[in-house]
């Protein structure tokens, strides 16, 4: 380290501008970098479910609608039937948009003069003008189940536009452009969008939103802090600064490469903010520290970045060790992403930590001697005297401080328990939010957006199978949650009833084709069934994805299915309860994989980088305790299990690690020097301890600023992050000096011999 330091130095100027270089280019392509907040669309594509729910959206125009609903006293007046029809026939030429779907062009089977008439509800070009036509309009619609509860709500106040969305094309910007249709026509109606394609775009907007508003208040709470901490200019801007280049570096290239940003990736500059001012903040410290003596400033420069070199290098690397866990195995292609981005962000940091910023901190001359951190807390005042006591009552109570410690844990253990899965795209809206209104006025009125899909497979016109298709859809029926179920077999029997033959599949294959002739040609046809009739869909809604209840129905479908022993049709399950399975299974298996991961590779390293098993297993304590201590507050404060606090595990155990290496360092180095064990853990305290200290106040606070996020899962995420910061930090400066004291472990010796050689290479 000691080469490494004076290299640094003697190419300060070249490093700084070089730094300054890279962060504009990089930074000119943050412009192009997108966000992409369809979770869908980092699905595995060699899942099964996967697989056959983008079949489904293949072959039947598109598994993804954009639902746009017209509130008004009376959907059956003449202003509203013309608004529909006007934005029926505006949808239809919105590049991407497969099918439309209104009253004012949905398939009417009626009986007619000469037999059966097929039409439309209502002709678009001779719409209903008098009170009298609205009025039998209105009477006719809402006696038929199949537009009662689907099109129009059953108190008429509510009419639904459906869009159903290729699979081929860019959901977001589809759903921006309908939106745009509909504002343009000034509505007197009042306008709700539903369906997973505006729940995407607000999404979007909600994370610009947050982003703008929070970034600078979270970055003016943390310069305020690090002005208290250090009270000097550098010690304010290196540590955001460097923060700052390395978030530019990773969004930069993320963009060269085309990766967007997800609702899991956005918190990537919030992670460098947390772990990025770690780094400068102990390089900033001990130069203070060290130039605070007042000799050769580059001499004094090398000693410290030698000093302070090799802490900064071993958390960097065990943090990156605990990140790169979520590279492994992960189910969603976006937590990948994150593994591999938020690694990187971590390693530019530490870059910078250990380049640019002792490089500016040398070639920087204070016009006057700057209250440094050391003196700033060496004084007795109130934090001092209270860090004094710390040292001294942890040095003469260990065991208390382990009790204590064993304590937490076992509370904490008892909420471990009460920790719920959840995966639900309208968890990350507020309550209040507009989407999750629209939602509960769907799951009221309509049954909600959520699809349910049965693939059939089989000879679709054998009048067998459209029979079992009709006790599949009786079936659904009688499920709690599910709603309108829909086949072609429906509109089989609508025919057939219209015939007077009664509401049944006829026996007659005969009978049923002659039917189907009628319905050839009809676009509802082609998103029921395949033009070679050896396929067809059944489809319903679902009000809500409840995790549990979610499984509850698949498993009674499942169950269902297996009972139909029909060797002429096959059915196979699909649709966004399959897919939300597959993600909540992911979660805990994610959590617990990542986690054993994150823990092997973080206790290989510091086996690995102190010598000791031992010292491997005690500097995995703190981490340890974090995690049962953020586990259990998820358990008793309901936080749920989800895509995005599934990260929060290994993101504590790359926080965690970092003060238990500073700390364990440092402690080692003073108990070289010093003549009692209190003395070397006073000074471990005054001088790391108080850095790690002005760590954890400056991004708790930061942190905690999230909870005015408009976006769910960032909230949660800040509260869960400043636990991690508030609880790994006194677990480093109390629980980790106790157990080492108290285990008297004999690795201090051979870790400080590895620091010593290491600070000469």
């Amino acid at each position: 380290m000691k080469k490494f330091a004076e290299i640094v130095l003697k190419l300060r100027t070249a490093i700084v501008v070089t730094t300054v270089v890279v962060t504009l280019i990089l930074g000119y392509f943050i412009k192009d970098l997108k966000i992409n907040p369809d979770i869908f669309s980092y699905l595995p594509k060699n899942d099964p479910v996967v697989k056959l729910f983008d079949y489904i959206g293949e072959k039947y125009g598109g598994n993804y609608l954009a639902i746009v609903a017209l509130e008004t006293d009376d959907v059956f007046s003449k202003e509203t039937i013309e608004r529909v029809n006007q934005l029926t026939n505006e949808f239809k030429l919105v590049d991407g948009v497969s099918y439309v779907t209104s009253l004012t062009n949905i398939l009417d089977i009626k009986k007619g003069e000469d037999g059966i008439e097929i039409g439309k509800l209502i002709d678009e070009y001779n719409l209903p003008q008098t009170d009298e036509e609205l009025k039998k309009l209105k009477s006719y619609t809402l006696s038929k189940d199949i537009y009662r509860g689907r099109l129009v709500s059953p108190d008429s106040k509510v009419t639904l536009i459906i869009c159903r969305l290729r699979e081929d094309v860019n959901k977001i910007e589809v759903a921006r452009q309908l939106k745009e249709i509909v504002k343009k026509m000034n509505l007197k109606a009042k306008v709700h969008y539903s369906g997973l394609p505006f729940q995407f775009l607000d999404l979007t907007e909600i994370i610009l939103n947050d982003l703008k508003f929070l970034v600078p208040i979270v970055s003016l709470l943390i310069i305020i802090s690090l002005f208290f901490s250090f009270r000097s200019l550098r010690g304010v801007l290196l540590p955001m600064v460097s923060v700052l280049i390395s978030t530019i570096w990773t969004l930069g290239i993320m963009s060269i490469l085309r990766v967007p940003l997800t609702v899991i990736s956005d918190i990537i500059p919030v992670i460098l903010v947390a772990v990025g001012t770690a780094y400068s903040i102990h390089v900033v410290s001990k130069f203070d520290e060290e130039l605070s003596s007042g000799e050769d400033k580059i001499k004094r420069a090398q000693s410290a970045l030698n000093e302070v070199g090799v802490p900064v290098i071993l958390a960097g690397v065990t943090t990156i060790a605990g990140f790169i866990s979520f590279v492994f195995g992960s189910y969603l292609t976006a937590i990948s992403q994150f593994g591999i981005f938020s690694s990187l962000g971590i390693l530019f940091a530490l870059i910078i930590s250990l380049t640019f910023t002792p490089s500016v901190l040398s070639l920087s001359s204070p016009k006057r001697k700057m209250i440094t951190l050391s003196e700033n807390f060496s004084k007795k005042n109130g934090v001092a005297r209270f860090m004094d006591k710390i040292g001294e009552w942890v040095l003469t109570n260990e065991k208390a401080v382990i009790v204590c410690a064993t304590i937490v844990v076992v509370l904490c253990f008892i909420g471990i328990p009460k920790i719920e899965r959840r995966v639900d795209m309208l968890d990350y809206f507020r309550p209040k939010n507009p989407i999750r209104i629209t939602e509960e006025m769907m799951q009221k009125k309509f049954g909600g957006s959520v699809p349910v899909q049965i693939l059939v497979k089989g000879d679709i016109q054998d009048p067998s199978v459209l029979k079992q298709m009709k006790k599949i859809e009786d079936f659904l029926k009688t499920q709690d949650n599910v709603h309108n179920p829909q086949s072609v077999a429906d509109l089989i029997e609508e025919m057939n009833d219209v015939m007077d033959e009664g509401r049944m599949i006829p026996d007659s294959r005969d009978k049923v084709s002659n039917l189907w002739f009628l319905l050839e040609g009809e676009d509802i046809m082609s998103q029921l069934v395949n033009p070679e009739k050896t396929e067809a869909v059944i489809q319903a809604t679902l009000g809500s994805v409840d995790t549990k209840r979610g499984r509850k129905l698949i498993k009674s479908i499942d169950d269902y299915i297996k009972k139909i022993n029909d060797p002429s049709v096959t059915f196979i399950q699909a649709g966004i309860p399959m897919i939300y399975r597959n993600l909540d299974d992911s979660i805990i298996n994610s959590q617990i994989r990542s986690l054993i991961i994150a823990l092997i590779l973080v206790f290989i390293s510091l086996v690995f980088l102190s010598h000791s098993i031992t010292g491997g297993l005690i500097g995995l304590t703190p981490i340890v305790f974090t995690l049962m201590v953020i586990f259990g507050f998820m358990g008793f404060a309901k936080i749920p299990l989800d895509i995005a606090t599934v990260l929060v595990g290994s993101i504590s155990i790359g926080i965690g690690i970092d003060y238990s290496i500073h700390c364990v360092s440092r402690f080692r180095k003073e108990f070289e020097k010093s003549s009692s064990e209190l003395e070397a853990l006073d000074k471990t305290l005054e001088t790391t301890g108080k850095a790690i200290l002005i760590n954890v106040l400056t991004v708790t606070m930061g942190f905690l600023v999230l909870v005015l996020a408009e976006l769910v899962p960032l909230r949660r995420f800040g509260i869960l992050v400043a636990i991690t910061m508030v609880s790994s930090g006194i677990g480093a400066i109390t629980l980790l000096p106790a157990i080492i004291l108290f285990s008297k472990a004999g690795f201090i010796g051979d870790f400080s011999r590895f620091i010593n050689g290491a600070k000469n290479v």
